[in-house]
């Protein structure tokens, strides 16, 4: 069974590959994994160790619904020129950009080129749609709404309007506020400037439906509290009858005590025989 494994930001395939080397290890023989650098050379990301020579790798640009296109198309050709793959195994923003291209792929109705995915520590899913809460991005710019002034009196928002405000807010938002070194993007973004370049968030009353493909979601239940956030809105966008997820004692990493492990390998094992 063939999986190509993706990176989180300012990695790279081999710190990955050492990251998932126990993991690795309780895997049936029958497994190849596949390990790839995103296309461009970045700065180290968080949580990699500073003895940790470099390069580092991000799997995009930025988040704007282009940005996050140019990786989806990048990543359909590592699938189609490396492949054909079984499954994929993303990692914090390797995972994101695996709903991302699950959701494209599907909205398209184009099929999928695997059959399940394993996504660990899920960062903020985004969209390559420029259209995906167009109307809902557009009136919080009419209102120069400060999507991180929490005081705000809301009076002027939709339920529809004040759920997307809420999701940005438990997730990006929070994420600035403690500082994270995780990249991201001017939150100013969504009150001014070019509006294509605003990041399109996936959460699932947003979308026009759920993913269909079975996924398996494992997050640290002591990583930040908004990354927690981001890996279960990752989720919420999956149908719920192909999901599954696996919690470990962990932080932003893969699972390395060996019950966990075999926790997340009992729930790969579920979805490589999904039809």
């Amino acid at each position: 069974m063939k999986i190509l494994c993706l990176h989180g930001f300012g990695s790279s395939g081999a710190i990955l590959e050492a990251h998932m080397a126990n993991l690795q290890r309780e895997l049936d023989p029958s497994f190849e994994l596949v390990f790839v650098d995103g296309p461009f050379e970045c700065e180290r990301g968080p949580g990699v160790p500073e003895y940790q020579p470099g390069p580092f790798f991000s799997h995009t640009q930025g988040y704007s619904p282009a940005h996050i296109a140019q990786a989806v198309d990048y990543l359909e050709d590592i699938l189609e020129d490396e492949g054909p793959f079984d499954g994929i195994f993303g990692f914090s923003q390797g995972a994101a950009l695996t709903l991302s291209y699950f959701y494209q792929q599907q909205a398209a109705a184009r099929p999928f080129k695997v059959r399940f995915a394993c996504l660990f520590s899920t960062a903020m899913p985004c969209s390559p749609d420029v259209d995906l809460g167009d109307t809902i991005i557009s009136k919080l710019r009419a209102l120069e709404y400060d999507i991180t002034d929490r005081a705000r009196c809301n009076g002027d928002l939709t339920i529809v309007e004040q759920e997307f405000v809420d999701v940005l807010q438990q997730t990006i938002v929070d994420a600035a506020i403690h500082d994270s070194p995780l990249p991201w993007i001017d939150l100013d973004a969504y009150r001014y400037g070019e509006r294509d370049a605003v990041p399109r968030v996936m959460y699932p009353s947003i979308l026009a439906q759920k993913i269909q493909i079975p996924t398996i979601h494992v997050w640290g239940q002591n990583d930040f509290e908004y990354m927690i956030k981001m890996a279960q809105v990752g989720r919420s966008i999956c149908e719920e009858s192909m999901a599954k997820t696996v919690l470990h004692t962990g932080l932003h990493d893969i699972p390395q005590r060996q019950t966990e492990i075999k926790a997340v390998l009992r729930t790969i094992d579920w979805a490589a025989i999904q039809v």
